[in-house]
């Protein structure tokens, strides 16, 4: 009776219709399913990659600009941390705006290298090929396959119009199916829009299934060496006011030994103790029983020496005030430098 109930209840379980999961592409209305990007669409925005332009809408036929991709790879790489890139390489990237970090990333990882004269355009419209390449170097990075097939561009009628710097990352584009083109063209200069990326993505979405970017090696280049300095600031301290001396030249005394007989100085004690000891007439003493020569000395202080020094000599002394006085002094200066990638 028990496995009849049971039979019963699985029966009836699996007669229930299943509820699908909502897709994250049904909220956009621009976005109609069917459309050869809806699935593309789907997964960008699902992973995380893409937002809409609005709660409704994605925009599928907007420009992708150079600032959005490197975002949109910034959010598809597992070790991306934002702010890690606080500063930015390019004049035209201010640190503020929401692509900043993104942008340096990018660069650091030898992503992207700008468009010249410090520049990189982030506003500007992205071409298939720039994106092409751009995505070949995340791939190096990655450890993806980078291999291509010779010949691939042949079977497209525009391939000469392809940059020089970008045939390579455009063979490998074809080769791996990342770029498929339309109509026996590949249109290597037009501009990127918001579905052709995210169908590109989606396309590529097991070729770079591992998303974490090994960062390149580096060296740091000093720019200015660190140094020492002189500053000069204001210090309170407490001064001397209203003091009248005079200037002296400075002389000391040192203990000497001098002999209370013959007054010979000696410098040590050694020394006056052989003066008196030569100083004695052994041979008068023996002939005559008498005691001649010298017999005891006194420590005084010698002489005046000078030092070749001046000290002051206060006549009227004055009084102390608190006052701001000049103040110099040695700083240490960090060295100025930038890191190069190797």
């Amino acid at each position: 009776m028990k496995k009849t109930l049971f039979a019963l209840v699985f029966m009836l379980v699996l007669a229930l219709p299943m509820t699908a999961s909502a897709a994250a592409a049904e909220k956009f209305t621009d976005v109609a399913p069917g459309a050869w990007y809806y699935d593309a669409v789907d997964y960008a925005t699902d992973e995380g990659l893409f937002n809409g332009t609005s709660q409704t809408t994605f925009t599928p036929n907007g420009t992708m600009t150079r600032g959005m991709f490197v975002t949109v790879l910034a959010n598809k790489t597992e070790n991306y941390s934002a702010h890690q890139y606080t500063g930015s390489s390019f004049s035209d990237v201010g640190a503020g705006q929401w692509y900043a970090p993104p942008v340096e990333w990018a660069y650091q990882n030898k992503l992207v290298g700008g468009i010249g004269g410090g520049l990189f355009a982030p506003n500007s419209s992205l071409s298939r090929e720039q994106l092409a390449v751009i995505l070949y170097h995340y791939a190096k990075g990655c450890g993806a396959d980078t291999s291509t097939t010779a010949g691939a561009l042949g079977a497209f009628t525009d391939n000469g119009n392809i940059s020089g710097y970008a045939r390579t990352a455009m063979e490998w584009a074809v080769s791996h199916k990342v770029l498929n083109g339309a109509e026996g063209k590949l249109d290597p200069q037009g501009t990127a829009t918001r579905a052709q990326v995210a169908q590109i993505l989606y396309n590529c979405r097991e070729l770079l299934a591992n998303s974490t970017l090994a960062m390149p090696d580096r060296v740091w280049v000093v720019d200015v060496p660190g140094h020492y300095e002189t500053v000069t600031r204001l210090e309170l301290q407490e001064v001397t006011v209203g003091e009248v001396g005079h200037w002296e030249d400075e002389v000391i005394r040192v203990p000497v030994y001098r002999c209370n007989q013959c007054g010979y100085v000696a410098q040590t004690e050694a020394e006056i103790e052989k003066h008196i000891a030569d100083s004695i007439d052994w041979d008068n003493m023996l002939e005559t029983g008498e005691y001649t020569g010298c017999s005891n000395y006194t420590q005084v202080a010698s002489d005046p020496i000078y030092t070749g020094n001046k000290v002051w000599v206060i006549d009227v002394p004055g009084h102390t005030e608190l006052k701001m006085v000049e103040v110099k002094e040695e700083v240490w200066i960090e060295e100025v430098g930038h890191w190069e990638y190797i």
